[in-house]
């Protein structure tokens, strides 16, 4: 711990010519808290003077050579004893006393010979005490100087309205030439308005202590370039009176990154155009206004046909490029008060405010899907797209804006099934099926509480054996009041909606369960197949939920098969591979299902650590009869084989398209042929009929 130098002690010059007078002075000062110095001539005290600083000096009036007075005004004379305080001691009834010269000189005080004590002490201790508070307010300067000349910060001292300090940081900020360019001049006009008059106000309530004053604004600098700025205020103390103090900050750099970032919150960074956050808010102010001068305005959405064919087929960046294009047309076909907005890869949404009429927004929409039409030259390739739009309007459709963008994306999809590169404009038909799925949405929200999911088995038969080696899980869902529902309506929604992975986790545990339930009834056993969604493939943890059901339901591994779909897997192949390297070491089988109706890597595909391939039923619809599609199952099945997998073909319809497909070496079929999917207790009589048909030992697949 370092030790802290004690303040050294006030300094007193006593000066008279008789040792006498000194030696009173001294016995009686001693009792205060001073070092005592003595003189005994003028010329003495002044070389005193020139070594050491003197809180008081006590001068006798009558010295020989050099008299009180005179010393008194070489005193006032020097810089360095200019302030120093003195008193005059005199003899009582001494004629040679003049006050009023005394007083002229600069005296403070007079002490009359012979002392009295309290007298003599009272003075000089009011003398001392004023050095040491003068002492200890100019050390506290001198800090602060220090500590201000330090920060990095620009600060600047305001008295009487001008400006009484600058640091360097200061000087530097304000582009100030040397501190002579600030000092004096008046601190307010530098602030420009509306801060100046709010600063100005809030100086005038400042007080020493009190809470200080933070405002963001523009300062000018000596050259008159504003410059953006933090400025903070507080009442200080200086040079013992009251000032003010004010912190100024460049934050220049700091709102332009402010800027930057909400610039990116708002608009989107290939296109510059605003996003979907902004976009919203521009059609709430639409609608504000429209309900106020009663005018009309349509929503559209634009969809441009086939955009991820370029992605795929020409790379990402001639995609980017050919968005950059259709959104400079789009602008281009366009009046100045509509707006155009990116809300997707390949979606944008459009507000077209002050429409005369419902014609007056088809025409401008007409004119955007001609110039998208229209062909374009990018890196070296002639492309032509085209766009799917949907419109909806205000007042007409609804006053809510997520309603009015719900209703144009409905009516851009109704635009797409209806051949796309075409207009749709929203009317009772979509309304209608919009609130039918809104229903259908909440309804699956509350499906698996309320126990409506089933899950159903479809077998798979071996073509060599004829009997039952697999099965694969399929979910129902019956709703008391709508009745069956198609998985082809809720699945699409399930996915979107998220709910997919808590449904995906129930079928998963209810397939194992039931299938470990027939194996305990003493069943043949065989494998279930349960297919994984895109989310579910999105899951950390999927290796972990898959071993925790087999471990709740106590169902072997090798009798769980995982499928994903050929759509899925490739989206993004390096993740699936890892995903299905995990799987794999739980022991579990996989498969990819509805083989040939995606776009396939064969590369991963090898990389893939599959077992089977699920060819999609729609290659062997017509194979009796049509040369070309028997050709493609013939490949496809000869391909599996060579990568070491089993070929399961599906929608297999025909006692002809199951001979067929046994001739060409397929070894599973699954299709209405043999059976539709089954409840579990109709599965289990139809496997217990098997197993008595074939006996024993021919389900191992």
């Amino acid at each position: 711990m370092t030790a802290v130098a004690a303040a050294p002690k006030p300094k007193i010059l006593m000066v008279d010519d008789k040792p006498a007078n000194l030696l009173a002075l001294e016995r009686l000062l001693r009792a205060l808290p001073v070092e005592l110095y003595t003189a005994s001539s003028g010329n003495e005290a002044l070389r005193l003077t020139l070594h050491h600083d003197f809180a008081l000096a006590l001068l006798d009036i009558q010295m020989p050579e050099m008299d009180g007075y005179e010393l008194a005004e070489l005193l006032r004379q020097e810089e360095r004893t200019a302030r120093m305080p003195f008193i005059f001691i005199s003899a009582i009834y001494t004629e040679s006393i003049n006050v009023f010269k005394g007083y002229e000189t600069g005296a403070f005080s007079y002490i009359i010979k012979p002392f009295e004590p309290q007298i003599l002490l009272s003075k000089v201790s009011l003398f001392v005490d004023m050095f040491q508070q003068e002492r200890a307010l100019r050390e506290s300067e001198a800090r602060y100087r220090s500590l201000v000349e330090l920060c990095p910060d620009a600060i600047l001292v305001e008295a009487d309205g001008c400006i009484a300090y600058a640091n360097d940081a200061a000087l530097g900020l304000l582009q100030a030439d040397s501190a002579q360019a600030l000092l004096g001049r008046q601190l307010l006009p530098l602030i420009e308005p509306p801060q100046r008059d709010h600063l100005a106000a809030a100086l005038c309530a400042l007080v020493p202590g009190g809470e200080h004053y933070a405002i963001e604004g523009y300062i000018k600098r000596l050259d008159d370039e504003p410059l953006e700025a933090a400025l903070t205020a507080a009442a200080i103390r200086y040079q013992g009176r009251t000032a003010r103090q004010l912190i100024v900050r460049d934050i220049a750099e700091r709102k332009e990154l402010e800027r930057q970032l909400q610039y990116e919150a708002t608009h989107d960074t290939l296109t510059g155009l605003p996003n979907r956050n902004l976009f919203m808010a521009h059609l709430e102010q639409a609608i504000a206004y429209a309900q106020r001068y009663h005018s009309r305005f349509a929503v559209a959405f634009i969809d441009l046909d086939h955009f991820k064919k370029v992605n795929d087929s020409l790379g990402h960046e001639t995609g980017d490029q050919l968005l950059k294009v259709v959104v400079s047309r789009i602008r281009e076909a366009l009046r100045e008060s509509d707006i155009v907005a990116r809300v997707g890869g390949d979606e944008f949404v459009l507000l077209l405010q002050k429409l005369s009429h419902v014609e007056h927004a088809a025409d401008i929409l007409g004119r955007v899907l001609e110039r998208v039409n229209e062909p374009m030259d990018i890196n070296g390739h002639r492309l032509v797209v085209t766009g799917s739009v949907g419109c909806c309007f205000y007042p007409e459709d609804s006053a809510c804006a997520e309603v009015l963008v719900k209703y144009a994306d409905a009516a851009m999809y109704s635009a797409k099934d209806s051949g796309r590169n075409n207009l749709k404009l929203y009317n009772a038909e979509m309304r209608r099926h919009i609130e039918q799925r809104l229903a259908l949405e909440d309804a699956l929200c509350h499906a698996l509480d309320r126990n409506q999911f089933e899950v159903y088995f479809q077998p798979q038969i071996c073509l060599k054996t004829g009997a039952i080696v697999a099965a694969e899980a399929l979910l129902r869902w019956h709703h008391p009041e709508l009745g069956e529902i198609s998985p082809a309506r809720f699945i699409p929604i399930a996915e979107e909606t998220g709910l997919i992975n808590s449904i995906g986790e129930w079928v998963l545990s209810e397939a194992c369960r039931q299938n470990r339930a027939w194996q305990a009834c003493g069943l043949p056993p065989i494998q279930v197949a349960v297919n994984l969604s895109a989310r579910q493939l999105l899951r950390l943890d999927l290796d972990q939920l898959v071993s925790a059901v087999l471990t709740k339901t106590g169902l072997a591994p090798k009798y769980l098969e995982l499928e994903l779909t050929e759509t899925v897997s490739m989206e993004d192949p390096i993740r699936v591979a890892a995903v299905l390297a995990d799987l794999r070491a739980l022991g579990v089988g996989l498969a990819i299902d509805d083989f040939g109706t995606g776009y396939s890597n064969l590369l991963y595909l090898r990389r893939f650590p599959l077992d089977k391939l699920k060819l999609d039923g729609g290659f062997v619809s017509d194979i009796t009869h049509n040369a070309d599609s028997l050709a493609i199952t013939e490949a496809v099945i000869a391909m599996a084989h060579s990568l070491g997998l089993k070929i399961v073909v599906e929608k297999v319809e025909s006692e002809a398209q199951a001979v067929i497909l046994a001739q060409h070496g397929c070894d599973m079929i699954q299709g209405y042929y043999y059976s539709r999917p089954l409840p579990a207790t109709q599965f289990a009589d139809m496997l217990q009929r098997e197993a008595r048909r074939l006996g024993p030992g021919v389900h191992e697949n």
